[in-house]
Parts: structure tokens; C-alpha cells; sequence
């Protein structure tokens, strides 16, 4: 065999080694999250704050992942094997020990958490304990396998053929591009992040996952360390941390920093404005990460550096703009337009650090200076922000930035040929001038209107005054309105009104309990309107995670203050619930309400078969009735409902209110659930739009639950 061909073998084999590494270990990175999250679930609930603190999580991981690659490469290319592969058995053993110890990745959270801290420290804090070792070795591959490769392949084209032969053409044949293993590294989480809630999740119970997902890890380990060995065997020199490294230019690296900083804010915003301002849609966050990860594999495949992309950009950064405001008719083009900003902007950003790379050698201190700069973008829109901003400012400040920015980019041809150089300069200055005043509009507009928002880790609260009601809302979705005059300032209103499906079942335990007294149990606090129900003797409990929620509702609204008997318990309702449990404290509910959805997402753990039955064992009698809140935009919710009642032997009743009837009432729909099938008989349930629909194909439990199974879309044009 010829010498090039001798040469090309070897470099395939080694390829696909490290290739098939690399891409084994994105895949993992990506596919533990939604893992993590549900474990994570019961205890920090569903809003948008938890996915945003957990990326923020990971994109620290993949920081110190990089950092310790750049510092690792400092030494020599055996030292370099040793110490990794130290890492790769620190990182097996971490895995096994949890495994084995709790029958899962993840401890126990009541054994970790703190009940005094801030949630978002508790979220980083149990990500960490539970896989901060493994996702730290996961981490490392990308940056590190791709400096060894690149090192190597050039080291042995060079032995092989001779640096002195002038024959550079063969030299750089042999050579792949390290860089593209970038682009096959984002390829493996983009499939990843697409083929958990579309085809692992609908199909896979939530054991088998984890199992799934370590013996894949320990297949990676295996590989990494045939990587290791390879950079062990090779001579002492090739990749030795010793060679003189060039120096690289302060501004070079803000450039980089900035370049990946700006997308990854642009991730948290675009994701958070379309969740929790546009349309709560479950599986929607996918998108934008989706879109995300493709810009990377599109510029560093060296395919993004399109002339056209600034000018898109600018050009999506205006339609954002126009349909910055929520109205559902537009919510197609809203979704749109804000998902094309997000693409253009990481494109062009990605594309320019792809054109900025650096040689080989400089490697990991270009790794680990594009992920501080993913770190400190993430931290700004998902630590920052909610504690600046009141309101969610973060994505009109994103598109302010995209025009400054994209206007930088804009080759100078797409600018009047009148204007010189001097003016276009002018011209870039006074556009993001404009940028900056449009984004002030935003908040001097949201500053002006008669409304106390407030903001943090669950999410924004806005209490609404106008002359007849005070209304509160979070995001897009009414949680309680209460009218101002004394008179009409008890009435159950909105999804709670007497012929809602809350207000019969209060009313028939009522009926059964006579004078006695009814205990009330409700999973969701809002405004507390359900407290308008309670008698003398009566005892209402509200179970809400978020405690600024029990001081809106203590201070704007006077519906607790009516009840003598009532308590609000902080944290998750069914965490609670289940400690009242264990502790043999059972309430003694007649009633148990659940309503403790923020916008249309729904904290899963809420309505699983294991739920269900916690909440039957808090009922004092079999006349008991559970309640769940099922209205919901974009899911649907009884057929899950009913499913789990059939494998609990429990009767259902799935109650429609239009809120015609009633002033102030919403239309609402409950599902009803009971012991005893007589309950449902009663004249209280008379009159009611009930059906029965055909339970789901497939029982929700802790271990498997499936949004793809119950996502019902309407179409906004219709």
C-alpha cells in the first residue's frame, strides 16, 4: 500500500474512535436533562425558572468541563492520559455509587435540600449532588478529544511525510479539521433532545430511562478510555503542553466571549417570552433549543458564513419587535418571528467564531472562553434578569441587542452607495441608538399601566386594578378576579363558581356534613377565592409552593380573610401531602381540590396514579370527592383523569361550566373523583354539562408520564 494510503487508513480508524466518542458523549449531555427534570419536578414545579436554572446549570458544567481541559493540556500528553483517565473512573465509580445506593442517579431530594434556601439554589445544589460527576466527565470530551486529535493528526502527518518535503498539500490532506468535530458534537444533543419527548419518553417508563442512559455512559467510558490509551501510546512530544502557545489579543477574546454570550441570551429569553408571554405550549421550549444547537452544526460544518445571514437577522429582529405584544391571532407569527431571530442571531454569532477559530493549539483556550462566555449569557437571562426586571424584559432587550449587532455585521454592500465609510459608521451608531429608545418604549409602556408586577423564580405575578374587579394573572392565564364593591367582593368567581365543578363538590360535602363542618384541602393558592366558600366551622387548607403568592393574595384580595379556619402551607402540594403522610397525619379532607397549574403547563407529578391515591388516603370518607382542575388550552386532560381512576376503582365525573350562569364565572372544566359511585347521584351534581370521555390508551405514573400522548393544539385561524 502507498504511503498516503497507508496514512489515510489510520487516520479513519482513529476518526471514528474519536468521532463516535464525541458524539456518545453530546448525545448523554443532552439526554440526562429532561431526566434530571423529572426527578426535579415535585420540588420546584413547572414553571419556566426551573428549566432556565438547570440550563444555566449545565452551561456552568460545560465551563468548568473546558476549563479543566484547558488546564489539563498544559502538561504533558502522557500526563494529560493519566489524569483523564483518573477522571474517567472518578466519574464511573460516582455513577455506580448512586446507582447502587438509591436504586437511582438521584438521591433523595428530602435528604437534600434545604427548606430555608432560595429555590434556585436547591435546584443547583440537587443537580449537582446528583449528577454533577458524570455530566463533568461528559463535559470534557468535546473540547479535549478534539484538542488530541488535531495535535495528533498533525504530529503524525508531520512524521510521516516530513515537514521538509514542501509537501503541504499531502500534509493537509491527512489533517482532518478538529473543528468539525464541534458540529457532529451538537449533531449527537440535537438528536438527543429530539428523540426524548417524542420517542423515548412516550414509550420508556422513567426506571428504564436511567438504566438506558448509565449503560450507555458506561459504553462512552469504555471508548474514552481507548482514547486515553491511544494519547498515552503516542511519543511524548505530540501533544506535549510544553510547546510555545502564541499569546491572543484581549479583544480577540471579548470578541469570542461575546459572540457565544449574546445566542445563549438569546436562548433563555426567546424560550422564556414564548412560555410564559406568548403560549405556554408543553414540548415548545424544544424548539428554540432545537434551533439553538442547530446553529453550531451549521457553522462549524463551515456553512453559515452566508453574506445574507445579518441582513435576516436585522430584518427578523424588526418583525419581532412589530409582534412583540400577546394577541392569539398572531400567535403563529409571534412564535415565528421571535424563533427566526433566535436562528439568525446564533448563526451569524457561530459562523464569526467558526471564522475566528484558532489553530490547534490554541484549542482549548478558545473552548473555554465560548463556554464562559454560553455561561455568562444563560446567567444573565435566567439569574439576572428576573431579580432586575419586574416584568419579562429580557427578549425586548434581546432584540434590541440582535439590531445593534446584526447592523455591526452588515457587509458594507447592503448599505446606499452615497454613503462612505465615515457614514455607515454613522448610520450602524444611530441604529442601535433607535434599538436602545424602542426597548425604553417597552418598559416605560409596561411601567404606565395600572398594574403591581412582581417577579422571581416561579414566575411573573401581575395584580391588575380597574374600576369593578382586581384581577391576578401569571403570564397569559387569569388565576382569580374579585370585585372591588363589599357587596359582590365574596362571590365565587372565574373557574370557581357555584356551578363549576370546585363549587358542586364543596357544596356537596356541604350537604353530606350538615352543621358539622367541612375540611377543604386546595392544592393551589391564586387568589384563594375557594376561601369564599368557608362557614363557621369549616377549615380550608391551601398547599402553594410559591410563598410571594400568599402575600398577593393576603394583601390585594380578601377572600382568606373571610374564612376564620385557614391556613396556607408553603411548598410542593403533593411533597406535603405525602410528609403528612409518613407522619400518619392524614387530613381528613371531605374535599381535595388540585389546581395548582401555572399558565397551561402542568407540573406532571400532580396527576399520576400515585397522586391520585395520596389525595384518597387524605379523604375522611368514602363520600370524599377529589377534585383536579383540567381546563387547559392545549391538553387533553380527563382522559388521563379517567384512566387513572378505572385502575384505582374510583368513579369520575368530568364537570363543564361555560360560567354563563354566574357574574364574574369563567368557563371551567373539572374532573370529579370519588369512592363511593352514589356521590355523583346527588341532586347537587343535576343540571351539570357532564360526559365520560374513553379513557387513555396508557396510565400516567411516577415512572411514565407522556405530554405527547394528551397535547391536543387548537388552530388559531379557525
Amino acid at each position: 500500500m502507498s504511503l498516503p494510503g497507508k496514512i489515510a487508513t489510520k487516520l479513519t480508524g482513529s476518526y471514528l474512535l474519536y468521532a463516535s466518542t464525541i458524539f456518545l458523549s453530546a448525545f448523554l449531555l443532552f439526554a440526562i436533562q429532561p431526566i434530571a427534570g423529572k426527578h426535579l419536578l415535585p420540588w420546584f414545579g413547572g414553571s419556566s425558572s426551573v428549566w432556565a436554572t438547570s440550563l444555566l446549570f449545565f452551561t456552568s458544567m460545560l465551563f468548568v468541563g473546558y476549563l479543566y481541559v484547558f488546564l489539563l493540556t498544559r502538561y504533558g500528553g502522557k500526563r494529560q492520559a493519566q489524569i483523564h483517565g483518573l477522571v474517567i473512573a472518578v466519574g464511573a465509580v460516582s455513577a455506580l455509587i448512586s446507582f447502587f445506593g438509591w436504586g437511582s442517579l438521584f438521591p433523595p431530594l428530602l435528604s437534600i435540600a434545604s427548606a430555608d434556601a432560595p429555590p434556585a439554589q436547591n435546584l443547583l445544589f440537587a443537580l449537582f449532588a446528583a449528577i454533577g460527576a458524570p455530566y463533568f466527565l461528559l463535559s470534557t470530551t468535546g473540547p479535549l478529544l478534539q484538542y488530541w486529535y488535531g495535535i495528533s493528526k498533525e504530529h503524525e502527518a508531520d512524521a510521516a511525510l516530513g515537514t521538509a518535503t514542501g509537501n503541504q498539500s499531502l500534509r493537509s490532506w491527512t489533517s482532518r479539521e478538529p473543528y468539525k468535530l464541534y458540529a457532529l458534537s451538537n449533531l449527537g444533543s440535537l438528536l438527543a433532545l429530539v428523540l426524548y419527548p417524542f420517542v423515548i419518553e412516550p414509550i420508556v417508563p422513567l426506571f428504564r430511562e436511567e438504566h438506558w442512559w448509565i449503560g450507555s455512559f458506561f459504553v462512552y467510558a469504555l471508548l474514552c478510555a481507548f482514547v486515553c490509551r491511544a494519547a498515552y501510546r503516542l511519543r511524548p512530544t505530540a501533544i506535549s503542553g510544553a510547546e510555545a502557545i502564541p499569546a491572543v489579543a484581549p479583544t480577540r477574546i471579548l470578541t469570542w466571549i461575546a459572540l457565544a454570550a449574546l445566542p445563549a441570551f438569546l436562548l433563555v429569553a426567546t424560550t422564556t417570552h414564548l412560555t410564559q408571554v406568548i403560549a405556554p405550549v408543553p414540548l415548545l421550549w424544544v424548539f428554540p433549543l432545537a434551533l439553538y444547537l442547530l446553529t453550531f452544526i451549521i457553522a462549524f460544518a463551515g456553512r453559515g458564513s452566508w453574506i445574507f445571514v445579518p441582513l435576516l437577522w436585522v430584518a427578523s429582529a424588526i418583525a419581532a419587535y412589530l409582534y412583540l405584544s400577546y394577541d392569539y391571532g398572531d400567535i403563529l407569527l409571534q412564535i415565528g418571528s421571535s424563533l427566526l431571530v433566535l436562528f439568525f442571531g446564533g448563526l451569524a454569532c457561530h459562523a464569526r467564531l467558526y471564522e475566528m477559530r484558532p489553530p490547534t493549539a490554541q484549542l482549548p483556550l478558545f473552548y473555554v472562553l465560548v463556554s464562559f462566555g454560553g455561561m455568562f449569557g444563560t446567567l444573565c437571562a435566567s439569574i439576572v434578569a428576573p431579580l432586575i426586571f419586574p416584568d419579562f424584559w429580557e427578549f425586548p432587550l434581546g432584540i434590541a441587542l440582535s439590531a445593534a449587532v446584526a447592523s455591526a455585521l452588515l457587509a458594507e454592500g447592503f448599505f446606499p452607495r452615497i454613503l462612505d465609510t465615515e457614514k455607515i459608521r454613522l448610520t450602524r451608531i444611530a441604529f442601535t441608538a433607535l434599538a436602545a429608545i424602542l426597548f425604553m418604549q417597552v418598559v416605560l409602556e409596561d411601567s404606565g399601566v395600572a398594574t403591581i408586577s412582581s417577579r422571581n423564580f416561579y414566575g411573573n405575578t401581575q395584580v391588575r386594578f380597574d374600576e369593578e374587579t382586581t384581577r391576578l394573572t401569571h403570564g397569559t392565564t387569569l388565576h382569580g378576579t374579585q370585585y372591588n364593591a363589599k357587596k359582590w367582593a365574596n362571590i365565587p368567581t372565574t373557574y370557581y363558581s357555584e356551578t363549576s365543578g370546585a363549587g358542586r363538590a364543596i357544596r356537596e360535602a356541604e350537604k353530606l356534613r350538615g352543621n358539622e363542618g367541612v375540611r377543604v384541602a386546595v392544592v393551589g393558592l391564586g387568589t384563594g377565592t375557594l376561601a369564599s366558600y368557608c362557614r363557621d366551622g369549616d377549615a380550608y387548607v391551601y398547599y402553594e409552593i410559591d410563598a410571594h403568592v400568599k402575600d398577593i393574595a393576603t394583601q390585594y384580595f380578601s377572600y382568606l380573610s373571610h374564612c376564620r379556619n385557614v391556613e396556607v402551607r408553603i411548598g410542593d402540594g403533593r411533597i406535603l401531602l405525602e410528609r403528612e403522610r409518613v407522619q400518619q397525619e392524614l387530613g381528613g379532607y371531605d374535599v381535595v381540590l388540585i389546581d395548582a397549574f401555572s399558565d397551561d403547563t402542568i407540573p406532571v407529578h400532580l396527576v399520576t396514579a400515585q397522586a391520585v391515591d395520596l389525595y384518597r388516603a387524605h379523604l375522611r370518607s368514602e363520600m370524599g370527592i377529589i377534585a383536579i382542575h383540567t381546563s387547559n388550552r392545549y391538553l387533553d386532560l380527563p382522559p388521563v383523569v379517567l384512566r387513572i381512576a378505572a385502575a384505582l376503582g374510583l368513579n369520575a365525573m368530568v364537570v363543564r361550566d361555560s360560567g354563563d350562569s354566574n357574574a364574574g364565572a369563567s368557563s371551567s372544566q373539572w374532573v370529579l373523583l370519588s369512592p363511593d359511585p352514589s356521590v355523583f347521584t346527588s341532586s347537587t351534581f343535576e343540571d351539570t354539562d357532564s360526559w365520560l370521555p374513553k379513557p387513555a390508551d396508557v396510565l400516567w405514573t411516577d415512572d411514565f408520564t407522556s405530554i405527547l400522548h394528551v397535547l391536543d393544539l387548537p388552530v388559531p385561524w379557525k
